[in-house]
């Protein structure tokens, strides 16, 4: 690894960050998204500029808009079509813990040598061309033009992007022509930009929509549905929805589940099948490699309902970090009993609806570790649950919480205690920010968090069950009521000690709200994705 020139690589590529607009700033966030179709004409005038403009047209994309279940959907087109022998490219937003993430070739994120000579030669020369207007692309657009130049010099067979916010005026969407082009399930998220209605929401994220090029959706709610039709009508973009996953007949030898949790994931899964499969129709065939010889059979299976082998091993080995992922801590230190271990349920939920699904998934996560973690015979012993929680400033904590706590409390689910705790990473800088923080949005979380806990069951406590201090902690805050801690760093050291001195139970720890908060304890746990 190159550290001092990729350091190099992150400073230059963080001057490209801009403000955002602060929280509650209508005027603003709306004078933003206006400005947004003079910077996607200017995007194009650098894409010509780097002559990249005529090239695109080599790309094969499959193009994917929508509120939740993006990245998933396109996690796992990538792995179907990977598994059928096709070199895959796939673009996403944000990263977890290295930017490398956002781009990645044949599943991995790029390599640190790759990305340093594609970065510089798009720097250099669009800092060449640039002048007082436009000025250097921002942060977003810039890894659109970097990405869509990795594609073409690695010759991918097909490019995976996945839109950053809305559709319509989204960097991405400097595609001329795609393969195919998907919308997942629609919700409400960057109000402030497309819309405070689910159809408005909908017509910006089927601005991706293109003449001839064939589209897919799910099921969405009745007005978001016609507004996505009547975009595509307007455009003469013929649109379908994916068949329900449960529809499709199986391969012979059985498939037990996909590879991402979460009965939300069939729904993703359903789209992705049908993405895939169009692509291959169109441009699988022509790629002149192994996965072309069975293109055509496995679109006609698809066409017929049957999910192709390369199709279910694709689904099953499907992985997307920071999505409801599960990681078993065991805690191993020197000189220290190892103690029973911390399972952490991660999951960067951040919109009403994707906190209420992650309610669901953590209910059922949890009872099935609970299950399975029991000796033969004996009942399980109750967990020790623990929410850390945080969301970024333009959030409104109380849509976030609400759902959340509502839907365990169907499910009978509450947590002994609750911590709210400011990540590392900031969207101002991209990495540890170890100074002194002002702690008081997450005071505001607690304080959200407290007014909803008299309609959430909470965590029974246990005779006996004693913890450690918690590290830092001001004034007489309960955790039981929710308390604020400064450091995640020190929050995950006490959790250490919980494990090794603390309760003869198993530690449950629920971290959602935020991806900036999941990528940052993934890198402390050392479980980055690169």
């Amino acid at each position: 690894m190159d550290e001092p020139e990729y350091k190099n690589v992150l400073e230059a590529l963080n001057s490209l960050i801009s403000e955002k607009p602060k929280a509650g700033d209508k005027q603003a966030y709306e004078a933003a998204y206006e400005s947004m179709q003079t910077y996607l004409e200017v995007l194009n005038l650098m894409l010509l500029r780097l002559d990249l403009v005529s090239q695109l047209t080599k790309l094969k994309v499959i193009h994917v808009a929508g509120t939740k279940g993006k990245g998933s959907t396109c996690a796992m087109v990538e792995s179907m079509l990977q598994q059928c022998g096709y070199k895959t490219g796939l673009f996403t937003s944000p990263h977890l813990v290295d930017v490398r993430e956002r781009i990645r070739l044949q599943g991995r994120p790029i390599a640190i040598p790759t990305f340093i000579k594609h970065f510089w030669w798009c720097f250099d020369n669009l800092k060449e061309y640039a002048d007082a207007h436009p000025g250097m692309p921002a942060y977003f657009r810039f890894m659109t033009i970097l990405a869509l130049k990795v594609f073409l010099e690695e010759k991918v067979d097909v490019a995976i992007l996945e839109v950053g916010v809305g559709g319509r005026l989204d960097a991405t969407n400097c595609i001329p022509k795609p393969i195919v082009c998907g919308v997942t399930s629609l919700g409400f998220d960057h109000v402030e930009l497309l819309g405070h209605t689910l159809p408005e929401i909908a017509r910006e994220k089927a601005g991706i929509f293109k003449k001839g090029v064939p589209a897919f959706t799910v099921q969405q709610p009745v007005d978001a549905l016609q507004s996505l039709l009547d975009v595509a009508a307007r455009v003469e973009a013929p649109l379908k929805l994916a068949a329900p996953f449960d529809q499709y007949v199986l391969p012979p030898e059985g498939f037990h589940q996909l590879g991402l949790a979460g009965v939300h994931q069939r729904v993703n899964a359903s789209l992705a099948v049908q993405l895939a499969a169009t692509w291959e129709q169109s441009a699988g065939q022509s790629c002149g490699n192994s996965g072309s010889a069975g293109a055509a059979k496995r679109a006609q299976q698809v066409a017929q309902l049957q999910l192709p082998e390369a199709y279910a091993a694709g689904l099953r080995q499907c992985v997307w970090p920071g999505r409801a992922q599960v990681i078993s801590q065991s805690w191993v230190s020197e000189g220290a009993a190892e103690g029973l271990g911390t399972t952490f349920f991660l999951d960067g939920a951040h919109t009403p609806e994707s906190m209420a699904t992650c309610a669901e998934w953590f209910a059922e996560a949890s009872q099935l570790q609970q299950e399975f973690g029991r000796p033969a015979g004996q009942p399980p012993t109750p967990p020790h649950r623990i929410l850390l929680f945080n969301c970024m400033k333009e959030r409104n904590p109380e849509a976030l919480l609400q759902p959340f706590m509502t839907t365990l409390a169907a499910k009978g689910l509450g947590f002994q205690q609750a911590l709210f705790v400011p990540p590392e990473s900031s969207y101002r800088k991209l990495g540890s920010t170890e100074q002194h923080k002002d702690l008081s949005w997450q005071h505001g979380l607690q304080r959200v968090y407290q007014t909803n806990l008299s309609n959430s069951p909470r965590g029974v406590a246990r005779a006996g069950l004693r913890l450690p201090p918690l590290p830092g902690l001001e004034g007489s805050q309960d955790a039981a009521q929710g308390a604020v801690l400064s450091s995640l760093r020190a929050t995950l050291n006490w959790l250490r000690r919980c494990s090794q001195e603390g309760p003869k139970a198993p530690l449950q720890v629920l971290v959602t709200g935020s991806l900036y908060l999941v990528g940052d304890v993934l890198k402390l746990l050392n479980k980055a994705p690169v």
